[in-house]
């Protein structure tokens, strides 16, 4: 066995880390809060096995979630191994690119083989090599990646050429030469992207004609009897002109329909309709046909159907009729961003089937007994459109990445002996961000352990915000009843934020009743307290914020140490137009994306109730509720979890910004005790206003509680006037 070097120096590590380092538990999950030195913590695990224990690398597995992660660790593990310390520099070094990055820890990896040994990858990419290696007994084993982001370097030169939305779209169309289908298609793209105006406060501004409804052919009508009519005749390829112009002399008028193929009128009579006893007056003296329905026989289609078959079609000459071919590119043509964002809600569905306990037939099931058409209209469409992707991928031996999980499964499940082979080879599984794993992943976990296996788990359940897209916190909550005889550890120490930051975000996340319970503490004492800006008018906060990022950059830190963190990306539109004019690099990022990150100074926007506002806890559409329902007190704990991961990467500086008179409840939160009382503008500061100091609302002087927020403990001293 070749000689292992890695520094390996426990004396580094705080009582907490090292505990978890040496811990000889079979199944042992790690809590490691924010800034607690959790990638630490588990590299030296890992160079501790190597080292102390004697472990073959080839027997350890390292799983993390993002290439990344996957990439920092293999990083530090190479800095650990190198003695001349050249990798360390090459890192930091300015403006170097991901593929000359790539290249040298190749290069790094060869140097010293035992790292080839070791596993570290995404779990995607290992239920990749599991497929490549074994896969043969469950799927072609020389299979292509199949995806709408760019694939990772791993899979180079193995991915299709189409995407998966270039592959929901092609099956679309193959079905859409089915008639009824496409129909039916265009009519819910009509009538749910299209027509759908429910966002517009003022219906007549937005069709002032009074149309609020588009027909099949692409006519807007008054009602939706008429978009039925209308639609009954261009299903049954039946020309026709809506509204028409008669003249009888010197007067004209409009009836509904004029169908040029039987020489007739048809005017549709519904209860809103006014008197048409004039119009039929006119039509025989100008010596035309009109044919009436009447609204009461479109509330049973059959019987309504049964009705235009006999006034309309008995009035068809069969020379004159004949059946238009339909064509998906003409039908939407004026529809490619409605059809687009038909094909996303698509996909979602397709990937929360995938990861739900439900079968397709049960969701079906479900769907056919919703109330609501438009929830059974959409999964009619996309059943057919999931299930011709599918025998799509398998004809061309693709898989995208929840096809690698499912069929890394089912080979594990259906033989033994490979999976005996792989529960043998990885004697010590380590798992990173365990606060995001969804079922799949912890099946496929499952599978690979045994008894003997030492499973290592590294994550913080007050971290958990990828709900979204599927990670299942109940894992990490409930990791006891998941893992028999498994321990937990806390490392509790904050190394990156100071204390007013950490107290102030530990006590925020605490309202949260689904967690494990922890007490952190800064390492860091002392520091400023967080600051708050209340707007009043639009754009003093972005005045207050450039202000602020000059006077630090003043003061001798850098824009790359500045962040404005956003929970939606509108958000931050005006201010980052706004900055960007400054030339300083400041970092703009959603809470989501900045989620490992740290800076110096933070700035978190949007902290207000409005509308738009943060919290904004969305309660997922009725079509996926279908797969899985929302809960809406689920949904606001992990809004306060991604107002937790905000907090916490600030290092020095935290900044809020609020509004004044509509202050969001996360911060009201934050004890006051963490706050800096003073007011932030000095332009607002006006001599003789009282503040709340719960909420900051503005007080008449002879208030003893707050109206706003109802704190009782409103003083009338010069502290509380500003």
């Amino acid at each position: 066995m070749e000689h292992i070097t890695t520094h390996t120096n426990l004396n580094s590590l705080n009582d907490q880390q090292r505990k978890a380092v040496l811990s000889e538990s079979k199944r042992l999950l790690v809590l490691a809060g924010a800034g607690s030195g959790k990638t630490k913590t588990l590299l030296h695990k890992i160079n501790y096995l190597i080292d102390a224990k004697l472990v073959d690398a080839k027997n350890i597995l390292a799983v993390t979630f993002t290439k990344n992660a996957a990439n920092e660790m293999l990083d530090r593990m190479i800095q650990s191994a190198d003695k001349s310390g050249y990798y360390e520099k090459f890192l930091k070094t300015k403006g170097i690119t991901a593929s000359e990055k790539y290249k040298e820890r190749q290069n790094y990896l060869n140097k010293f083989p035992w790292l080839n040994r070791l596993t570290i990858k995404t779990i995607h990419s290992l239920c990749y090599q599991i497929i490549k290696t074994d896969g043969v007994q469950v799927f072609d084993n020389k299979f292509k990646i199949v995806a709408d982001q760019k694939a990772g370097s791993e899979f180079l030169g193995n991915t299709a050429e189409e995407s998966v939305s270039d592959i929901i779209e092609k099956v679309t169309i193959i079905l859409s030469q089915n008639k009824g289908f496409l129909l039916k298609l265009k009519r819910y793209i009509l009538d749910y992207f299209v027509d759908y105006i429910h966002n517009h406060k003022n219906q007549v501004e937005f069709r002032p004609e009074g149309k609020f409804f588009t027909s099949l052919k692409g006519d807007k009508v008054r009602s939706k009897s008429e978009q039925y009519i209308a639609d009954w005749l261009y299903r049954n390829s039946i020309d026709y002109v809506y509204e028409p112009e008669v003249k009888v002399g010197s007067s004209s008028f409009h009836p509904d329909f004029f169908i040029p193929q039987a020489n007739i009128y048809l005017e549709h009579i519904s209860n809103k309709s006014y008197p048409s006893f004039w119009k039929e007056g006119k039509m025989k003296i100008a010596g035309n046909t009109c044919i009436k329905t009447y609204d009461d026989a479109t509330h049973n289609s059959a019987i309504f159907n049964k009705v235009l078959d006999r006034v309309i079609k008995g009035r068809i000459s069969s020379d004159l009729s004949s059946a238009t071919v339909l064509h998906y590119d003409e039908e939407f043509s004026n529809f490619r961003k409605e059809i687009k964002r038909f094909f996303r809600e698509v996909n979602e569905v397709r990937n929360k089937i995938v990861n739900s306990e439900k079968s397709i037939a049960q969701i079906i099931e479900e769907a056919t007994k919703s109330e609501f058409e438009r929830v059974r209209m959409f999964y009619e469409l996309a059943v057919p459109i999931i299930n011709a992707f599918n025998d799509y991928c398998v004809n061309r031996s693709y898989l995208d990445f929840d096809g690698l999980l499912t069929k890394s499964i089912q080979l594990l499940e259906e033989n033994p002996n490979i999976r005996e082979r792989y529960q043998d080879r990885y004697k010590y599984i380590l798992v990173d961000e365990f606060q995001d794993v969804n079922n799949l992943q912890v099946k496929l976990l499952n599978l690979l352990t045994k008894k003997e296996t030492h499973l290592f788990c590294v994550g913080d359940d007050w971290q958990s915000i990828y709900g979204f897209r599927g990670s299942e916190i109940g894992y990490i909550v409930n990791f006891k009843k998941h893992f028999d005889n498994s321990e937990l550890l806390t490392l509790n120490l904050n190394y990156r934020s100071t204390d007013p930051i950490v107290c102030a975000s530990t006590e925020a996340i605490k309202k949260n009743k689904f967690q494990i319970p922890k007490e952190i503490k800064a390492v860091k004492r002392g520091g400023q307290k967080i600051k708050i800006f209340y707007e009043e008018q639009e754009g003093q906060s972005n005045a207050f914020i450039w202000e602020t990022i000059e006077k630090h950059i003043q003061e001798g830190i850098i824009p790359e140490d500045i962040l404005v963190l956003y929970r939606r990306s509108a958000m931050a539109t005006d201010l980052y137009q706004a900055l960007k004019k400054s030339g300083h690099k400041i970092q703009f990022k959603t809470i989501h994306s900045a989620k490992g990150l740290e800076a110096k100074v933070v700035f978190i926007l949007g902290l207000h109730s409005n509308k738009g506002g943060f919290p904004d806890p969305w309660l997922q559409d009725k079509i996926y509720q279908v797969i899985k329902p929302s809960n809406y007190d689920h949904l606001l704990e992990e809004e306060r979890r991604l107002f937790y991961v905000a907090l916490t990467r600030a290092e020095d500086h935290l900044y809020l910004i609020s509004q004044k008179g509509a202050v969001s409840d996360f911060v009201r939160d934050i004890p006051t005790e963490y706050i800096y009382q003073d007011n932030l503008d000095n332009e607002l500061s006006t001599h003789g206003i009282v503040l709340c100091p719960s909420c900051q609302s503005k007080l008449e002087e002879h208030y003893r509680f707050c109206p706003e927020c109802g704190c009782t403990t409103v003083k009338m001293d010069k502290d509380s006037l500003k």
